[in-house]
């Protein structure tokens, strides 16, 4: 395998699935396309102004999780892509997949 997507909601299930993973793709010469998707609540997603700091928070703190996973050691010595999007409620997984790995 040399392009391997691995999806992470920073579960233990989760990161049990990168770990795997990285050794595949350590193995294999391979990369891993890491993607996080958060998708905000509905109250946060419309264009209300009073919901941006809340909003703020949600992004800043999924960011923070996914450069602390980033750090991990079992990841040394792999070509990692990490994509953290912001999606609007609904957007299919599928299409966010397609275009992470056109990147």
């Amino acid at each position: 395998m040399k392009k391997i997507i691995v999806p992470t909601d920073f579960s233990e299930q989760a990161d049990n699935a990168l770990r795997v993973a990285a050794d595949i793709a350590r193995e294999n010469n391979g990369e891993i396309f890491l993607l996080h998707q958060l998708d905000l609540p509905l109250h946060l997603a419309n264009n209300a102004s009073s919901n941006l700091p809340e909003a703020v928070f949600f992004m800043k703190l999924a960011k923070e999780k996914f450069d602390n996973l980033l750090k991990a050691d079992y990841l040394d010595d792999v070509t990692i892509h990490a994509t953290l999007k912001l999606v609007p409620p609904l957007v299919e997984s599928w299409t966010l997949l397609k275009d992470t790995m056109q990147t």
